[in-house]
C-alpha cells in the first residue's frame, strides 16, 4: 500500500521530468533511515527534493511508520496545490508546466492506488468470513471445561487445550492483520477520494482538449493555405497604397449660393419716416426691414441701426456667389504644398461699377520650403494689424473705406530666429465716411515678429501708402517669470513734407508709443504704464488704421481698445490685493494733451477696500478728480465711464474711478460659484460727489431663473440724484460750470420666453415689457414734464407645421417716448441693450446718454410719440415670406402721423 502511494506521488510530481531538455541536476537531501539500494530510494529522494514529504525534524523519513489522516492531507494539499496550477515547483526556483504525459501517469499512479485498495478490501472481507469471534471462543473454552470434568481423560483434555491454544494463536495473528489493514483503510480513504476527484477533473481537461482538437481537425479544411494568405496580403498592401495615393491627390469641390429678395417697405399714409428696427428687434424677423448702419445711403456709420429710418426701402435684387475649393496640390520639386485653398466668386456692385462677377476672397495655406504660410486675399476688407497704432485694419467690420488686397504670413522656420513674416498689399477705396479715409490708394507693408530666448516676442514693422504716408515701428511683449512688459512705439511722416535728414523726419513725423509693466505676486497686482500719442493718430490716421473711429477713444488703461486715446502724454499706476476675502485697489493717473497745454491736465487717483463672500462684495472708495495743471477739482475728468466695471490697466478697479466721490458699493454676482442666490444680480451704490455736495445713489438688479421650460428675467432700477439745496425746478451750477439739478429715475421689466413646446404645431413664445420714468425733483410719480419710455413686445413662433422644413411667426412691437430726443428713431450708447439693462435710466435717449455724466441725467428731450407694428413670417427650407404693418404716431402734432407697410420674399438656396 504504502508503494502505491509512493509512485502515486511519484507520478504527480515528477512525471514530467522526462519531456524536460536538459534538467538541471538537484541536490537530494538524505534522510538518515533511508539506506542506499532500498527500493523506494529514489522516489522517497524526489518527493522530499519536491516539497510533499520533507521528513520528520529529526531526518529520519519512518518508512514503516503507518501515515496518519493528518499527514496525508498535508501531503494531498500539497499536490492538489500544484495539480491545481498545473506546474510544479523545481529544486532550483523554477516552474514547469504539466504535460498531458504527466497526466496520464497521474491516471495510472491513480487507477493502480485503487487496485490495490480492492485487493486490500478481499482480504479484509476474507479475514473477516474466516475469523472466529471472541464469543464462539468463550464457548468452546466452555464445552472443554465441561467436557473435561465429566469424563475425566486427561490425556484427551490436554490434547484439546492445545488444540485450543493453537487456534488462539492463530485468531491472534488474524486480529492483528485485520487491525493493521483496517488503520490502512482508515488512513487513506480521505486521500483516495481526493485523488479520485482531482482524477475526475483532469478526465474532463483531457476530455475537453480532445474536443477542442477534433475541432481544429474539422475545421482544418476551409482555412487558407500560407500560400493563399500571402496573395491575399499582398493584394491589400496594393489597394492600402493605392488608396494612400487617392487621398494624396488633387481635390477639387464646387460650392455656391443663389440668394433672390423682392420686395419693399414704403408709406402708404403721412410723410414722415420712421425706424422700425426697435420693434422686430430679437424677434424672428430681426433685420428684416433694416436699412443697416449705413441707413441704406453714403451717410457716415452709425453706431447702431435703430438710428437710421427705414420705411423707404426697396428690397429687390439677386445675389449669386460660388466658391472652389481645393486640396492636396503639390508642385513638381515639391518645395510648394497646397493643404487648401479657396475662391470665393459673386455678383456685387463696386463703385459704380454693377453686374459683374467678382473674385471676392481666397485663402491658401500649406508650406512653402517646408515652412507654413497662409495667404488671404479680400476684394474689399482685406484684413490686417501690425500694432495697436499702425496698419490697425482687423476690426471695422463695416469699412469706411475698402481694401482691396493681400495678406501673406510665413513661419520662416529656415532663418535666423525663425520669424514669423506677414506681408500686406493692396489698394485703399473711398466707401462710407470719405472724410475717414486714411488709406488712399496703394499700400504696402512688411512686419517680422520673433520670439528671442522664448520670453515673447518682438515685432519689426514698415507700412507704406504711396503719396500718403509711411511708417516705421517696433512693438513687444515680454513675460519675465511673475513680470510681463508690453510696448509700442510707431514713427509716421507724411509724403508731402520735405526732409532734410533722418533726424528732420523723427522731428516732424507723427509719433505714438507706450509702455506697460505689470506683475502678479499672487497676493498683490500692480501695474505702471506711460504714453505718449500725437493728435494726428485721431480716428486712425498718422497710424493708417481704418478700425472704427472711435477705436481710440477707449478709457485710459482699460484694454478693451486701443489703450490710449491720441493727443496725450501721461503715465499711471495700479494696484490690487486678494487677501482671501479681503480686496484692496488703487490707482493714479495723469496726462495732458501732446503740447502739454496748462489747461488740458487731468489727473485722477482713486482707493477702494473691501470684502467679498458668497457671490457678496462690499466696497468703500474714495476717488480724486482735478483738471489743469492747478489741479482744480472738477467731479469727473475725460476718462469717467458711469457705472464702470473696467479696472485700470486690467489689475484695479475702483468704483466710480475719474471722479471727486467717496462711497461704498454692496453687490451681488448671481453667476458666481458661491453665489447666495444663483441667477440673481444687484447693486446698491451710494456716491458723493463732495465738492458739490451731490448725492448719487443707486439700486438695481434682476433674476434670472429657468422653470419647466419658461425662462423668465425681471429687472427693476431705482436712481436718485439729489443736489443740494435743489429740488429740481430750476438748475444748479457746480463748482466746476456744469448745470445740473436733482432728479429720480425708476424702471423696471421682464422678458420671458419658451423653449419650443412640445404641443400641435412646436410653438416657442417670447413676451418682454419695460418701462422707465424720470423726473426732475423727488418724485416717480407721472406728471407734466416727466420724461417716459414705454416697451412691449410679444413673438410667436410656429416650428412644426406639419410639412418639414414649414415654420411660421408673428409678432408685435410697441414703443413710446414723452420728453425723448426723437421718437422717430433712436439712439443708444449701447446699441440698443439698455431697454432691458438695470445699470441705464434710459431705454434709447436721454437721460445718461452716450455722455455717461450724471450731472446731465435731467436733460430731457422735447419729443413726443410711438411706433408700433405687427409683422409675420412663413419660412419654408430657404423661403422666406415676411410682411408688416407699422405706425408711427406724434403726440404732439397728428400731422406728422405715418403708416408703412412691408413686404419681402427671400430665397437662399445654397449647393
Amino acid at each position: 500500500m504504502k508503494k502505491s502511494l509512493i509512485v502515486l506521488t511519484a507520478a504527480l510530481s515528477f512525471g514530467f521530468a522526462a519531456a524536460q531538455t536538459a534538467p538541471a541536476a538537484t541536490q537530494v537531501p538524505t534522510l538518515t533511515d533511508v539506506p542506499a539500494g532500498h527500493w523506494a530510494k529514489d522516489a522517497i529522494d524526489k518527493i522530499v527534493a519536491k516539497g510533499i514529504i520533507l521528513g520528520y525534524p529529526d531526518g529520519t523519513f519512518r518508512g514503516t511508520q503507518n501515515l496518519t489522516r493528518y499527514e496525508a492531507a498535508v501531503i494531498i494539499a500539497r499536490l492538489l496545490d500544484q495539480v491545481a496550477t498545473g506546474t510544479v515547483t523545481t529544486t532550483d526556483g523554477t516552474t514547469t508546466t504539466l504535460s498531458p504525459d504527466d497526466l496520464t501517469a497521474l491516471q495510472n499512479a491513480v487507477q493502480e492506488l485503487a487496485a490495490d485498495l480492492a485487493a486490500l478490501g478481499v482480504r479484509v472481507t476474507d479475514l473477516e468470513s474466516n475469523s472466529v469471534s471472541q464469543d464462539d471462543f468463550s464457548r468452546l473454552e466452555a464445552r472443554v471445561d465441561a467436557l473435561g470434568a465429566t469424563t475425566g481423560d486427561p490425556a484427551a483434555l490436554d490434547a484439546l487445550t492445545q488444540q485450543i491454544a493453537d487456534v488462539n494463536a492463530r485468531v491472534d495473528d488474524l486480529q492483528a492483520n485485520y487491525d493493521g489493514l483496517r488503520a490502512d483503510v482508515d488512513d487513506n480513504a480521505s486521500s483516495i477520494a481526493a485523488l479520485n476527484d482531482l482524477t475526475v477533473l483532469l478526465n474532463n481537461d483531457i476530455l475537453g482538449l480532445q474536443d477542442r482538437v477534433s475541432a481544429v481537425e474539422t475545421a482544418q479544411a476551409d482555412f487558407v493555405t500560407r500560400t493563399d494568405f500571402n496573395a491575399l496580403s499582398t493584394k491589400v498592401t496594393g489597394i492600402d497604397t493605392r488608396v494612400t495615393k487617392l487621398e494624396s491627390a488633387p481635390k477639387v469641390s464646387f460650392t455656391g449660393n443663389l440668394g433672390a429678395k423682392y420686395g419693399a417697405i414704403g408709406l402708404v399714409s403721412g410723410s414722415t419716416q420712421f425706424d422700425v428696427d426697435r420693434l422686430t428687434r430679437k424677434t424672428f424677423a430681426d433685420g428684416v426691414f433694416s436699412s443697416g448702419k449705413d441707413c441704406g445711403n453714403p451717410s457716415p456709420i452709425q453706431a447702431f441701426a435703430e438710428a437710421c429710418t427705414d420705411t423707404k426701402q426697396s428690397f429687390s435684387g439677386l445675389d449669386f456667389s460660388f466658391g472652389l475649393k481645393a486640396s492636396n496640390i503639390v508642385t513638381a520639386t515639391g518645395a510648394l504644398v497646397i493643404s487648401d485653398a479657396t475662391a470665393n466668386f459673386g455678383v456685387t456692385t463696386v463703385g459704380t461699377t454693377g453686374g459683374l462677377v467678382q473674385f471676392q476672397s481666397a485663402t491658401a495655406n500649406g508650406k512653402l520650403a517646408g515652412q507654413d504660410f497662409k495667404v488671404v486675399y479680400n476684394y474689399q476688407n482685406s484684413a490686417f494689424k501690425f500694432n495697436d497704432y499702425l496698419f490697425n485694419n482687423d476690426n471695422d467690420y463695416e469699412p469706411t473705406q475698402y481694401r482691396n488686397g493681400v495678406v501673406l504670413t510665413v513661419n520662416a522656420t529656415s532663418l535666423p530666429l525663425a520669424p514669423k513674416l506677414t506681408a500686406v498689399a493692396g489698394l485703399g477705396l473711398p466707401n462710407l465716411g470719405t472724410a475717414n479715409q486714411v488709406i488712399k490708394g496703394n499700400y504696402f507693408g512688411v512686419r517680422a515678429e520673433v520670439n528671442p530666448f522664448g520670453i515673447g516676442s518682438v515685432g519689426l514693422n514698415y507700412a507704406l501708402n504711396l503719396n500718403n504716408r509711411s511708417a516705421v515701428g517696433v512693438d513687444a511683449d515680454f513675460k519675465l517669470g511673475v513680470i510681463n512688459l508690453k510696448g509700442v512705439y510707431d514713427v509716421s511722416a507724411l509724403d508731402n513734407v520735405a526732409y532734410t535728414d533722418i533726424s528732420d523726419v523723427f522731428s516732424k513725423a507723427d509719433k505714438a508709443g507706450y509702455v506697460q509693466a505689470s506683475a502678479d505676486f499672487g497676493v498683490a497686482k500692480v501695474a505702471a504704464n506711460y504714453r505718449a500719442v500725437q493728435a494726428n493718430y485721431a480716428n486712425g490716421v498718422a497710424g493708417m488704421s481704418s478700425n472704427d473711429s472711435d477705436y481710440y477713444g477707449a478709457i485710459a488703461g482699460n484694454s478693451n481698445a486701443s489703450p490710449y486715446g491720441a493727443d496725450q502724454v501721461g503715465y499711471g499706476a495700479g494696484l490690487a490685493t486678494d487677501l482671501g476675502p479681503v480686496t484692496v485697489a488703487a490707482f493714479g493717473d495723469r496726462f495732458s494733451d501732446y503740447a502739454g497745454t496748462a489747461a488740458s491736465y487731468n489727473t485722477a487717483y482713486g482707493v477702494s477696500g473691501g470684502v467679498k463672500l458668497f457671490g457678496l462684495k462690499l466696497v468703500g472708495f474714495y476717488n480724486s478728480a482735478t483738471q489743469t495743471t492747478s489741479n482744480n477739482i472738477t467731479h469727473i475728468n475725460g476718462d469717467f465711464a458711469y457705472n464702470s466695471t473696467g479696472a485700470y490697466q486690467d489689475i484695479a478697479l475702483v468704483p466710480f474711478a475719474y471722479s471727486s466721490t467717496y462711497g461704498g458699493v454692496l453687490s451681488h454676482d448671481g453667476a458666481a460659484a458661491d453665489a447666495l442666490v444663483k441667477g440673481l444680480s444687484f447693486t446698491v451704490a451710494d456716491a458723493y460727489f463732495y465738492n458739490d455736495k451731490i448725492n448719487d445713489f443707486q439700486a438695481y438688479g434682476s433674476y434670472k431663473a429657468t422653470l419647466g421650460g419658461l425662462t423668465v428675467t425681471p429687472f427693476a432700477r431705482y436712481h436718485s440724484f439729489n443736489v443740494d439745496k435743489n429740488d429740481g425746478s430750476t438748475t444748479t451750477t457746480t463748482a466746476d460750470g456744469t448745470a445740473t439739478k436733482t432728479y429720480t429715475a425708476v424702471k423696471y421689466g421682464v422678458q420671458a420666453s419658451t423653449a419650443q413646446l412640445d404641443v400641435i404645431g412646436k410653438p416657442s413664445i417670447s413676451v418682454a415689457f419695460a418701462n422707465a420714468i424720470s423726473n426732475a425733483g423727488s418724485s416717480i410719480k407721472v406728471q407734466n414734464g416727466t420724461k417716459t419710455e414705454l416697451f412691449g413686445q410679444a413673438a410667436l413662433t410656429l416650428n412644426d407645421l406639419g410639412v418639414a422644413g414649414l415654420t411660421a411667426g408673428v409678432g408685435y412691437g410697441y414703443y413710446q417716448g414723452f420728453g425723448v430726443g426723437s421718437a422717430t428713431v433712436v439712439s443708444s450708447a449701447s446699441g440698443g441693450t439698455a431697454t432691458f439693462s438695470p445699470t441705464a435710466d434710459r431705454f434709447y435717449r436721454s437721460p445718461l446718454g452716450g455722455a455717461s455724466d450724471p450731472y446731465t441725467g435731467a436733460n430731457y428731450g422735447g419729443a413726443a410719440g410711438s411706433a408700433s407694428g405687427v409683422f409675420a413670417q412663413v419660412g419654408y427650407n430657404g423661403l422666406a415670406l415676411n410682411y408688416g404693418m407699422f405706425y408711427y404716431t406724434d403726440f404732439t402734432n397728428k400731422a406728422n402721423n405715418s403708416v408703412a407697410s412691408a413686404f419681402k420674399a427671400s430665397y437662399n438656396f445654397n449647393f
